[in-house]
């Protein structure tokens, strides 16, 4: 990036100064053949010249220079943020695995080097491997049986390296993702040529963008300069049982992340199992040493209870006895795993009144799921425990438990069990609710809030311009029928946001810094000047462009330059839509029939509409074809991309347009939809739409600048072309909508939230639940999303919907 930027300016000046020089001698070889100057005086008009030259280059030089040191300082501040935001994460984290404290249980691990790796090999402790690998970072696999403490080992890993950076060096800063999250690899395009996608840098940048609010530039300088280290958590959790695609390419691209030394230095944890199977097909990380994680033995456990019971006496403290008494038994096999050893501390740690003895459990999955049924309720004994002590505390006035409430279990095993995602993540809130729900909400609100104010404020409005532009060319039956085709667009659009965007993380409750009145306010005053430009200058941008209609020259310009706006607009608007992920092409073969069959049903259905003219039939037809729609999209034959090309030809048969140049505006716009959509077909089907939009987003980058500029002009053009159709009025209309549809987003979340709320799935302030859950030891954060803290804690809560009263 830094060079990059250094580079330019100086090749410029160098051009600029060559380009002076050659202008000069030309003009003083014309002068001396032309008689307007003496062979003696060359010498004197060429010096200036090369002065000018000299100074140039030295000047390029020394920019040059300026700008490679502030590219490096700006890549030291950039790293060092990282380091910091990383590590406010990551302690937090070791904190609610290990307890206060940082009790890591020293386990013993099998150390095996491989590809002429230097580790040492054979049996160490933790403590070993963290103190030899921070030395010197490579490649490492964390392997071990579900509960082995793999999540845990590679935290602790991720606090020590960043223990050991040096603050004035540019050393590398871990940073822990899921590697589940990996997007799949690409694929032949449908020209037939094979391009590689490098979906692993491109995955770790926008990481850190989206993670650690690290700058797209700095992220970028970051990951190609090997100046993270990628620490990867769940491998065995990328394909589903049988499968191995993902992970086999996971693996491929990992192989291929190379430094200047060679294989660039990543962490990567995977249950033994599963790495075993995968070993097998010829799938591993090459040059990596692997560890395999031993269980618990009695010593450890004696001495993981004497550190967190602090001498006191606890029921926990026969467990040592019972491991070396019951070498085969249930407590020695589950309590070997440091998760349910944990677990079975925060249970029995202290008083065991009601509690059954762990002698008298006959089975290691009877004793599984007596503690499972007492994780949540244990979890939230100690939360409450702990607000209600930082609210009488003036110790703890300051921590994030002051600014916790009190939760029920009961509602809290509820709340978890609603709110479970896919892969043991955390849904988003479309998803709680459903998209449908969503949908219906989304499309309501904004047609309960368009219509009322479009009764009103145009009236106002048309006072505000000369009466002879008052017009709706088409009538107003038309006017509204596009606010309400735009109505149901934003609907669609929000409804999609809703279900992508994970739940909110506030730094304040998750990295423990609470932030202050001033930095709120302004954080607050920025929304509201985004949302306000969003909502006016796009409404202002449309009425300026139907005022150009009223001009001289709007008369002079051709149907054909009509038609050529039309193809602009028709093209530009789908294209938004087009490049989301719900509105891909295709991801597999029976969508990708869809894309060609419903534009054909969609023609079908047009004919149909165009030949009926009762009121009653039409809206049977429209029912008809909006429940078509929605069977194929639940079927799973068509996405939306190919719902909406099916109602857009349907809608243009049952109008019977023109296709022509001659057809002026209206003409053009199905050709330029038709266009994107073919293109759309092709570019955004089956491992192809993630090149598309990386390569839609790098010239996005480079011309950033423009896009404000570009979204005004083509607004603007909007309003121009909709004027001859619509006519003034009916812009105003579509305006005042268009200004109106993105304020609509927190009533649409509020109602969300009511509706989750009244679903029993959540409760009324979910941002503030995730917080309290995750500060209670129930949920984790990898890369920025929510996780539950053990897959088999929401296996658990699948299976059961009401808490076990065992």
């Amino acid at each position: 990036m830094g060079a990059r930027q250094a580079r330019g300016p100086a090749r410029w000046l160098f051009l600029g100064g060559a380009a002076t020089l050659a202008v000069s001698g030309v003009w003083a070889v014309w002068s001396v053949r032309s008689g307007g100057m003496q062979a003696q005086d060359v010498a004197g008009v060429l010096g200036l010249p090369l002065g000018v030259f000299g100074l140039v280059v030295g000047s390029a030089i020394s920019l040059s220079a300026l700008r490679l040191q502030r590219a490096s300082d700006g890549l030291g501040v950039a790293l060092d943020r990282l380091a910091s935001a990383v590590e406010d994460v990551e302690v937090a984290e070791r904190t609610h695995m290990l307890g206060t404290g940082a009790h890591l249980i020293d386990l013993h691990v099998d150390v095996e080097p491989r590809g002429g790796g230097t580790a040492p090999r054979g049996w160490q402790r933790l403590s070993d491997v963290a103190r030899w690998y921070c030395e010197a970072p490579g490649r490492l696999v964390v392997t071990g049986p579900p509960g082995a403490g793999k999540t845990v080992l590679a935290v602790h890993l991720v606090v020590r390296l960043l223990a050991a950076r040096s603050v004035d060096s540019l050393a590398p800063v871990p940073v822990r993702l899921s590697i589940r999250d990996l997007p799949p690899a690409g694929g032949r395009r449908w020209w037939g040529s094979r391009k590689a996608r490098g979906g692993l840098e491109r995955w770790l940048v926008a990481s850190l963008v989206t993670a650690y609010d690290v700058d797209g530039f700095a992220a970028v300088e970051l990951v190609a300069r090997r100046l993270v280290i990628p620490v990867l958590d769940g491998l065995d959790e990328m394909d589903t049982e049988g499968e191995s695609e993902r992970a086999e390419q996971a693996l491929s691209a990992l192989n291929g992340y190379q430094g200047l030394g060679g294989s660039a230095p990543l962490v990567l944890t995977c249950r033994e199992e599963r790495y075993a199977e995968l070993g097998s097909q010829q799938a591993w990380l090459r040059e990596a040493t692997v560890l395999r994680i031993a269980g618990v033995d009695a010593d450890q456990a004696d001495a993981y209870v004497q550190l967190r019971s602090d001498g006191r006496p606890s029921p926990m403290d026969a467990v040592a006895g019972v491991m070396r008494g019951s070498a085969a038994g249930p407590v020695a096999g589950l309590l070997s795993s440091p998760f349910y050893l944990g677990l079975a501390f925060a249970v029995y740690g202290g008083s065991s009144q009601g509690l059954r003895p762990l002698t008298e459990f006959r089975s290691e999955d009877e004793l599984r799921e007596y503690l499972l049924a007492r994780c949540v309720p244990t979890a939230t004994a100690a939360a409450n425990a702990a607000v209600r002590q930082a609210r009488v505390s003036v110790a703890q006035a300051g921590t994030v438990w002051s600014r916790q409430r009190e939760y029920e279990a009961g509602a809290v095993h509820r709340w978890l069990r609603g709110m479970a995602g896919v892969e043991g993540g955390v849904a988003s809130l479309g998803n709680v609710v459903g998209k449908w729900i969503t949908l219906a909400l989304s499309v309501a609100t904004g047609f309960a809030l368009v219509v009322p104010v479009l009764l009103v404020v145009p009236d106002m409005l048309a006072g505000c311009f000369p009466g002879g532009w008052w017009e709706h060319r088409s009538g107003l039956g038309m006017s509204w029928f596009w606010v309400g085709l735009l109505t149901l667009g934003a609907g669609v659009g929000w409804m999609i946001t809703l279900c992508d965007r994970g739940p909110s993380r506030p730094p304040e409750r998750t990295r423990q810094r609470p932030a202050r009145v001033g930095e709120r306010l302004v954080a607050a005053a920025r929304r509201a000047c985004r949302t306000g430009y969003g909502a006016l200058v796009p409404a202002a941008a449309t009425v300026l462009g139907a005022s150009l209609a009223y001009s001289d020259w709007y008369g002079e310009v051709p149907l054909q330059g009509w038609y050529a706006l039309g193809v602009v607009i028709g093209g530009t608007l789908p294209t938004a839509f087009a490049l989301s992920e719900d509105f891909v092409a295709h991801t597999d073969c029976r969508e990708r029939k869809g894309c060609v069959v419903v534009p054909v049903l969609g023609w079908l259905a047009g004919l149909v509409l165009s030949e009926t003219d009762s009121l009653a039939a039409v809206s049977i037809c429209w029912a008809v074809v909006a429940g078509a729609g929605i069977l194929l999209r639940h079927l799973g034959l068509a996405r939306s991309y190919a719902l909406a090309g099916g109602a857009f030809t349907c809608l243009f048969v049952a109008d019977g347009g023109s296709l022509r140049p001659d057809g002026g505006l209206t003409a053009g716009a199905p050709v330029g939809f038709a266009t994107v959509y073919v293109l759309g077909y092709f570019l955004l089907g089956s491992h192809r739409a993630g090149d598309t939009r990386d390569t839609a987003r790098r010239v996005g980058q480079r011309v950033e600048w423009l896009h404000p500029l570009g979204n005004f002009l083509v607004l603007t053009l909007a309003g121009l072309g909709g004027a001859a159709e619509l006519g003034f009025a009916g812009i105003v209309l579509v305006a005042t909508a268009l200004a109106i549809l993105p304020l609509i987003g927190p009533l649409i979340h509020a109602l969300l939230v009511l509706t989750a709320f009244l679903q029993r799935r959540t409760p009324l302030t979910p941002d503030t639940f995730l917080a309290w859950a995750y500060h209670a030891g129930l949920l984790r954060i990898v890369g920025g999303a929510y996780q539950f803290r053990h897959s088999e804690l929401q296996e658990w809560l699948d299976r059961n919907p009401t808490p076990s009263s065992r």
